[in-house]
């Protein structure tokens, strides 16, 4: 039996059965709703099983009681709150003790009021309340301290590290420096490059040591008043240290607006100087970028991620042959939003279908023939058009499809390369390997079984490494190499010039051609003193037997030349532009003499 009556003075008789009633007072209501926001808001504090089982206990019986006023809901109660008292025990919170020690001694002594003076019991309740907001602020300051602590021992170990404060530090000096310093300043981030073959071949704890030598080459060049001085312990420095291979210091352009073009460039030629070790000259790379401080509402927090965005956006490019310091622009965010949805349209593609391969020549200065066609990706896009391979292959290898389109590309290769074959034509044909991952066990009897399956004789297929790679292979990558040319594969070094670490790898290697980049065929006007440079390593891979190859030709200019310092063909938008694959065989054979 359930009937619900209102009695005078707003109080509900909620008759469960016969002899059964529950008076339920305003007061009785809103200590009944405190109580269920109290321990849901405990709950979501994502307690240990021990806090939970306390929780839920202690708000039942603290609800009944609320409700019934009945004594022994309240010794029950009583009795609950010992969960609390053994979990701080166990875990050593003194505050949790503390809390549920004097919870359970106001209850115990509204228990004996119950008895002497007749307090009516059910009020014992809200004791509870008190004691559920108590441990809220309690586990709100413990979590804040336990945050500050962390950032502590954090900031602290990057102090034991390399003797340099870490973020919070910075944070601290550079919230001082903004209070009182008016004049504009920027924020440099500095990444050193180059340790991962130092810590291969050498060993982690020698990394660490040359880290900690040119972290310290950095710091010497940063003595200027100008720049912000980081306080941590007992100590001071000029630059802060944010983890890997990152460093940052703020500095002051009151004495003239490029002063943090200055410090870079001299953080540049220090840190460039070769690390003597034994028998071994060792270099170290360096890029930087920057952002002014009165960006993004003065945060630091923003700011770095500013200088960190920005030569993340230049690396994703191509590392080499990029700008070595990149100032931070606002057009950035945007290009980083328009990644995040190509990555996601990546994530879902059928490339198959949506990808198409385009071929661009390159041309014989002899005669004018075909020395090879070269296959270009593009990506069909239902937005933006046709998308060159440069402006999404790093999507790809994000997104795991590195692998399975390079596949693709070349099982296109191959039909199209047994398809001239089958005319009549004999041009090779070369695709781009645009990654080091690309040069593994799996792909390279990848290509082997293709070439087989296509009965394509040696020499039909031609692979393109970017000369960026090239200057990061070790040697398992190098065995690889050396393994496609036992295949019949044909090498190509492609855009040549860019990477300056390629020159001591290429006495490992042997490549059949190799493509000057855009720097070094530009028209002669603007070649200066670097010309007979340019000539000089087109003679020293001529003396390889390697045939060199002029990239990015769009002028008369540019071919002759080209021409001039004994290169043997060209490519560029000045013989043809690139074309769809499907219409090569018909273009051949108009080019080819009948």
């Amino acid at each position: 039996m359930l009937s619900i009556s209102t009695a005078s003075g707003g109080a509900t008789e909620l008759l469960l059965s016969e002899g059964i009633a529950i008076f339920i007072t305003p007061m009785m209501a809103g200590m009944a709703g405190a109580i269920l926001m109290g321990v849901l808001a405990l709950m979501l504090q994502r307690p240990s099983g021990m806090l939970k089982l306390a929780h839920l206990s202690s708000a039942t019986f603290a609800i009944l009681l609320a409700f019934t006023g009945n004594i022994t809901i309240l010794h029950l109660l009583t009795l609950t709150l010992l969960l609390y008292l053994f979990h701080g025990l166990q875990e050593h919170k003194s505050g949790l003790l503390l809390i549920s020690a004097a919870a359970i001694i106001t209850l115990v002594m509204w228990t004996v009021s119950e008895y002497l003076w007749a307090f009516p019991a059910q009020r014992g309740a809200i004791v509870i309340v008190f004691m559920y907001i108590l441990f809220l602020a309690y586990q709100a300051y413990s979590s804040a301290n336990e945050f500050e602590l962390k950032e502590r021992d954090d900031d602290h170990t990057e102090h034991e590290s390399l003797g340099l404060p870490g973020r919070q530090s910075f944070k601290r000096a550079f919230n001082e420096f903004r209070q009182t310093e008016g004049s504009p300043c920027m924020l440099v981030l500095v990444r050193l490059m180059g340790f991962e073959q130092v810590n291969f071949h050498l060993g982690r704890e020698f990394g660490d040591l040359l880290l900690a030598q040119s972290a310290n080459r950095i710091a010497q060049r940063l003595q200027s008043g100008d720049v912000m001085t980081i306080t941590h312990g007992n100590e001071t420095a000029k630059m802060a240290h944010l983890g890997g291979l990152n460093f940052a210091f703020v500095c002051s352009l009151k004495h003239g607006r490029h002063f943090h073009e200055q410090l870079i460039e001299e953080i540049s030629n220090s840190t460039l100087k070769p690390f003597n070790v034994g028998s071994c000259t060792l270099e170290i790379m360096m890029r930087a970028s920057y952002v002014n401080c009165d960006e993004e509402m003065g945060q630091l927090e923003n700011l770095i991620s500013c200088v960190f965005l920005a030569l993340d956006t230049q690396s994703e490019a191509h590392q080499y042959g990029q700008q070595q310091v990149v100032p931070y622009q606002q057009r950035m965010q945007i290009h980083r939003l328009e990644q995040q949805v190509r990555l996601s349209e990546l994530a879902k593609i059928n490339f198959r279908s949506e990808f198409e391969l385009y071929f661009h020549p390159v041309v014989r200065h002899e005669d004018n023939s075909i020395e090879f066609v070269e296959l270009l990706l593009r990506w069909q896009h239902p937005k933006q058009g046709i998308l060159s391979a440069n402006e999404f292959i790093d999507d790809i290898r994000l997104v795991g499809l590195a692998i399975p389109v390079a596949e693709y590309v070349l099982e296109r290769a191959c039909e199209i390369a047994l398809a001239l074959k089958m005319e009549g034509i004999s041009v090779p044909i070369s695709i781009n390997v645009f990654g080091a991952e690309l040069l593994s066990e799996s792909f390279i009897e990848f290509i082997d079984y293709t070439m087989l399956n296509h009965q394509l004789s040696s020499g039909a297929i031609i692979i393109e490494c970017p000369a960026s790679m090239l200057a990061e292979l070790d040697e398992q990558e190098i065995a690889m190499i050396s393994r496609l040319k036992n295949l019949g594969v044909k090498m190509c070094v492609d855009s040549f010039g860019d990477a300056p670490l390629v020159l001591a790898k290429l006495p490992a290697l042997r490549f059949e051609y190799v493509k000057l980049s855009r720097n070094m065929t530009q028209e002669p006007e603007h070649m200066g003193h670097t010309k007979s440079l340019v000539k000089g390593i087109v003679e020293m891979h001529q003396e390889k037997h390697c045939r060199v190859i002029g990239e990015g030709i769009e002028s008369l200019g540019q071919l002759e030349f080209v021409k001039s310092i004994g290169t043997v063909a060209a490519q560029g938008f000045y013989f043809s532009r690139p074309q769809n694959s499907n219409i090569l065989i018909s273009w051949l054979k108009q080019r080819l003499p009948q």
